[in-house]
């Protein structure tokens, strides 16, 4: 059995939209690091402790280790998830990836420059990602957030709500969808999404279990949330 570590902000309660994807052959093992709330100042230090917490997943002997927050890895802008991942590997001698790095990989797996970017941040946190993503080259031809402050209200959004902001939302040169947070809960509208708009939809924890279970090893297609999951990396 492989496993996957994943470092977790302590107010996050969303794991469970990781392990619906995951197959029942991996196991998923959480390390939570502090970040009580997700304002700038809390995830612009999400990261001092990924030493400490990157060892005690490698304690669990874990294969890969996946820091996931989407905000939390790309506040320091262009190369900020690089460094936390050069980090966790001086740590632990251990692969890793972040949520910034996976969402990435995913849209350039998927060949996607073009795409709408939905988020449940604030304005300040929104527009931020927003300059990390043109920064990387790709353009955003649409965008929205939903200004929600706090962990609870992320969770809370009802998967519905964000069926229906993307569905809001098309453009005519649109090559894809980007959910931006892996504390909100839209892993089952993934393949409704794709399947009415007829375009690839990514999300933070779909793109952080793609790039985790690809980096590993393992290659074939999960089916049933989206057409990453069914994408070799680097293809």
């Amino acid at each position: 059995m492989k496993r996957i570590g994943m470092l977790y902000p302590s107010s996050g309660i969303s794991e469970r939209e990781v392990e619906k994807m995951l197959p029942e052959e991996i196991s998923l093992h959480v390390t939570r690091i502090p970040m009580s709330e997700p304002t700038y100042d809390a995830l612009s230090h999400m990261a001092d402790s990924v030493e400490e917490a990157s060892k005690l997943l490698a304690d669990a002997h874990v294969d890969i280790i996946a820091f996931n927050c989407t905000m939390g890895s790309l506040i320091g802008g262009k190369g900020y998830d690089k460094k936390i991942i050069e980090r966790i590997n001086q740590t632990t001698g251990l692969p890793a990836t972040t949520t910034t790095t996976a969402a990435l990989a995913g849209l350039r797996a998927l060949g996607i420059i073009r795409f709408i970017l939905v988020s449940p941040y604030t304005e300040l946190l929104h527009q931020k990602e927003k300059a990390f993503l043109e920064s990387e080259g790709f353009q955003l031809l649409n965008d929205r957030c939903l200004g929600l402050s706090d962990c609870f209200q992320q969770y809370d959004t009802e998967p519905l709500r964000w069926y229906e902001k993307v569905k809001a939302m098309q453009e005519p040169q649109c090559e894809g969808y980007f959910i931006s947070c892996g504390g909100i809960r839209v892993v089952e509208i993934i393949q409704q999404l794709e399947t009415e708009l007829g375009i690839p939809v990514i999300t933070s924890n779909q793109a952080l279990i793609w790039h985790c279970l690809r980096i590993i090893g393992l290659q074939e297609p999960i089916e049933g949330f989206g057409r990453l999951l069914k994408t070799p990396l680097g293809c």
